[in-house]
């Protein structure tokens, strides 16, 4: 069971949900009180909440979102975060409000970020400062793979590019915040963007300058810091990319350049 989920939903949801006398057993109703079902949902549970929720969405609007760990990070959080908002709602009532047709009124805050935007891209990051994070589970979760990579880099930097990050990137791959750093700093764009030289291309490394010839699709892209509150210098990465509908890390492509 990936502890990134039960991290991420036992921090936001403690400061929102009462403690409960007993645990509730496996299972839960999507009718009971949000704050109920979210605060006393093992980690069996949170599979299943997030599953149900994501098959709910999908059955209701044209958002299908693929059901894995990282996804179910970002959603649990997200659900968290709403039923902060409306403590008496059922989960059900939430989700369903986030379901609405677009002749419908929607909720002041949907449960579910826009694919691949920096809202999402934002909350995927987050789950990396939070307490007893999981680290390497986090990290594991966001590794490319080699359709990824061929799915945005053009040869020969993409086959270069993969033989690199296979010998970089294994199951102890991990990286995340130091300890004093609370809070992030995200640059989110398009590839489209950085192709064209937009004014954001200066955000980004030097180095991407000299990939852009190798770009093959228009996709959201982020350089993102982890930095302590109200201070700009931190820990920089790049290379976070949103295609084939998640999010995945390819960082310094340009080290994979031919020669």
């Amino acid at each position: 069971m990936n502890t990134a989920i039960t991290g991420i939903s036992a921090v936001l949801c403690a400061a929102i949900l009462a403690p409960m006398a007993q645990a509730q057993s496996a299972g839960f109703d999507p009718r009971g009180n949000c704050s109920t079902v979210l605060g006393t949902a093992t980690e069996a549970d949170q599979v299943m909440i997030a599953a149900w929720t994501f098959g709910f969405i999908a059955a209701n609007t044209d958002n299908v979102r693929p059901v894995d760990p990282n996804n179910n990070a970002i959603l649990l959080g997200n659900l968290a975060k709403v039923c902060q908002a409306n403590p008496t709602a059922s989960l059900l009532a939430l989700v369903e409000a986030s379901s609405r047709p677009e002749d419908r009124s929607p909720p002041a805050t949907a449960p579910v970020a826009t694919p691949g935007s920096e809202a999402e891209a934002h909350a995927l990051l987050s789950a990396f400062l939070e307490p007893g994070a999981d680290l390497r589970a986090l990290t594991q979760a966001i590794l490319p793979t080699e359709a990824e990579v061929r799915a945005v880099y053009a040869d020969p930097l993409a086959t270069a590019l993969w033989a690199s990050y296979q010998e970089q990137m294994g199951p102890g791959t991990a990286f995340g915040p130091k300890p004093y750093q609370d809070d992030i700093i995200v640059v989110h764009t398009t590839t489209r963007a950085l192709f064209e030289q937009k004014p954001v291309l200066d955000k980004f490394p030097g180095g991407y300058k000299d990939v852009l010839q190798y770009f093959k699709i228009d996709v959201p892209i982020v350089r993102f810091k982890f930095v302590k509150q109200g201070e700009t210098l931190g820990l920089a990465f790049d290379g976070l990319i949103y295609v084939n509908g998640r999010w995945v890390i390819m960082p310094k492509p340009w080290h994979s350049l031919p020669g």
